[in-house]
């Protein structure tokens, strides 16, 4: 073998030796895996191993024991790299809720060793599932192995997926991945949950206002399923069809005529609860009813909301109402943690885990 290659067995190895550190539930003081287990796990030679095992000797992060073993001394890695995983997503800086999922699963990549190589869409017209083409570089970086995983928040054309298939790359969907399949991490509420916590507080005519899709058909099936009151008038959907591009959202105006039209129906059939999946919707809603007062309509409905842990746009006790907090940090960790098990063959079964989110529920009689 030559040295070129040498080095290149050399340092793969180093990067699953960190993989196996940084993925697994070792702690200071354990010792690795003896090197026929090692060899066989790993379908390297001794003589591989030993110098991948050195080089993380003299940086500190194992210690090797004569006639004992190998040891891990520490579990900071120095900026060594385990694997290097791919992140999909669009460039939405507008979206608060996009942005922080994207740090997010950025920070839980670092913690578990891993380089990320992030792929921005690059096209600017919105489509219902994307083409590889979207994204500068992606498809060469798979082509040429430079990553062992994909993380997306996009869903992805059937192109896309014979091609991941092809050369048997793991792929975990996230956000709002909605039409991918495969291993996916959801964390948000169900809808279900926002009509059964108006229920618990007796609310009898619920209004539920949505972003729509890519969930249009979802939000109205729902809304049927567990509530008798006419869709047209008491479920509201603001965008019930893709936009022709990614651009801010202009609700204000939609928000104000909804919640006018709200305001002036007979006290018995205004609503006297709003279901709102989602918190910028919520605020610019709330915005809307406080002027909406300071004119002299005096409407003060319950607030049932979805929010994110991570974004401050609804201070807590700033809102008449429940909410349900998504906490985009352990959506990011589960994501992360499922990509690399699927990677090492931890996990074969493709399926969908949920994180539920937190209730709260505001103290006192609504």
């Amino acid at each position: 073998m030559g040295k070129s290659n040498q080095g290149q067995q050399t340092e793969m190895v180093k990067k699953q030796l960190i993989s196996l550190l940084r993925e697994g539930k070792q702690k200071v003081g354990d010792r690795l895996p003896p090197q026929t287990v090692l060899r066989e796990k790993l379908g390297v030679g001794s003589k591989t191993i030993q110098r991948a095992i050195e080089t993380l000797e003299s940086s500190g992060i194992l210690e090797v024991r004569p006639h004992k073993g190998v040891f891990i001394r520490r579990l900071e890695t120095d900026g060594f790299i385990g694997h290097e995983i791919g992140l999909v997503c669009m460039w939405r800086t507008f979206y608060p809720a996009a942005a922080s999922l994207m740090q997010c699963l950025q920070l839980q990549l670092y913690r578990k060793a891993c380089q990320c190589k992030l792929f921005l869409r690059n096209f600017p017209e919105m489509t219902h599932r994307d083409s590889l083409s979207y994204f500068d570089g992606l498809k060469r970086c798979i082509e040429q192995g430079q990553i062992q995983g994909l993380l997306t928040t996009v869903s992805f054309d059937e192109e896309a997926w014979t091609f991941f298939r092809k050369h048997d790359l793991p792929v975990v969907s996230l956000g709002s991945a909605t039409f991918n399949a495969g291993f996916k991490v959801c964390g948000g509420g169900r809808l279900e949950d926002f009509f059964v916590q108006a229920g618990k507080h007796g609310f009898r005519r619920p209004a539920m206002i949505s972003i729509g899709y890519p969930q249009t058909e979802h939000v109205r099936r729902i809304f049927a399923e567990n509530c008798d009151l006419p869709q047209e008038v008491y479920c509201r959907i603001l965008s019930p069809e893709i936009g022709a591009e990614d651009r801010p959202f202009g609700w204000t105006g939609e928000l104000n005529r909804i919640l006018h039209q709200f305001a002036e129906m007979p006290e018995s059939g205004r609503p006297d609860v709003l279901l709102i999946p989602d918190d910028i919707i919520t605020s610019i809603t709330h915005r809307e009813l406080l002027k909406m007062r300071l004119t002299g309509i005096p409407w003060d409905p319950f607030f049932i909301y979805q929010t994110t842990r991570q974004i401050p746009i609804l201070p807590s006790g700033s809102i008449r109402g429940d909410y349900f907090e998504i906490d985009n940090m352990k959506c990011a960790e589960t994501a992360v943690d499922l990509l690399l098990d699927v990677a090492d063959g931890k996990e074969t079964q493709e399926r969908v885990l949920h994180i539920k989110p937190k209730l709260h529920q505001m103290e006192g009689n609504p």
